[in-house]
């Protein structure tokens, strides 16, 4: 059974001021629960009008560990842990691209510093 991690995530838009949304994390489908988990960070950028329901579908994939409203030119932010042996493109395909609304999409790595 998957290790699900709950946690509370304030969702910042200028009309509602701060929303709580409720996400959680699993640790993998069908692996154990020691396996060595990597965060990424997706941008996401909304066509007109649909970043709600895209980041409702977000949630609703329950993928996903924090996600924000962002100014620039994207829309949302992400941040999602995958299995280190996952390939990264393909659960980006797989999960999160194929949602409808996302025009556009940009992933960030992360590498140990220290």
């Amino acid at each position: 059974m998957a290790a699900v991690l709950s946690t509370i995530i304030e969702h910042k838009t200028g009309r509602d001021h701060g929303r709580k949304i409720k996400a959680r994390r699993h640790r993998g489908c069908g692996q154990k629960q020691d396996t060595l988990m990597k965060p990424i960070f997706v941008q996401l950028q909304c066509a007109p009008g649909k970043t709600y329901e895209v980041a409702d579908a977000i949630y609703q994939t329950e993928l996903v560990s924090e996600l924000y409203s962002t100014s620039g030119d994207y829309d949302l932010l992400m941040k999602v842990y995958i299995a280190e042996e996952q390939d990264i493109g393909k659960f980006i395909n797989d999960h999160i691209a194929n949602i409808p609304g996302i025009v556009r999409s940009l992933t960030t790595l992360t590498f140990r510093a220290f």
